[in-house]
């Protein structure tokens, strides 16, 4: 028994089991599907008196939502010149807040300037001083020595 199997036959073996494949493939799809449209049934069974109670209520929230809609526009309308004006109100608060703290910046560098100015001349009149007490003791240590060197000479004769 020999069979021959040409090229043609092979593909077509192969074309069919994708084909199985896919059949399958499909069919556990269409499983799923029908399994959530079971759920959905039944989810749509248990909440039916509520689903109904909304559709009926469904044309009294549009009548209420159109109501608040209008009265909103009214009100914005009749409120627009007020808030243009609490707008620029705010706009001229900003811009005098932004001078206050421009002035309080300035203000901050003026006492950054004094109080470096200040520490400074702190350090050179302490340096002053350092320097002239160093010299006070150098002509104390001077007089001393010639006081020494003249009660040296006295105390010779």
């Amino acid at each position: 028994m020999d069979v021959t199997l040409t090229l043609q036959d092979l593909l077509k073996l192969i074309l069919f089991l994708l084909g199985i494949g896919v059949l399958g493939y499909l069919l556990l799809i269409l499983r799923n599907v029908n399994k959530t449209i079971g759920q959905a049934q039944i989810l749509l069974e248990e909440n039916s008196k509520e689903l109904d109670s909304t559709i009926k209520q469904l044309p009294e929230i549009t009548a209420n939502i159109n109501k608040l809609t209008s009265e909103t526009t009214k009100l914005v309308s009749e409120m627009s010149p007020d808030i243009s004006g609490v707008v620029h109100n705010v706009n001229g608060i900003t811009s005098k807040i932004d001078d206050i703290a421009n002035i309080v910046d300035k203000t901050g560098h003026t006492v950054e300037d004094t109080v470096g100015l200040l520490t400074d001349t702190l350090a050179e009149t302490a340096l002053a001083f350092q320097f002239n007490a160093k010299n006070v003791t150098s002509y104390i240590e001077i007089i001393k020595e010639i006081i020494e060197i003249v009660r040296n000479s006295l105390k010779k004769y």
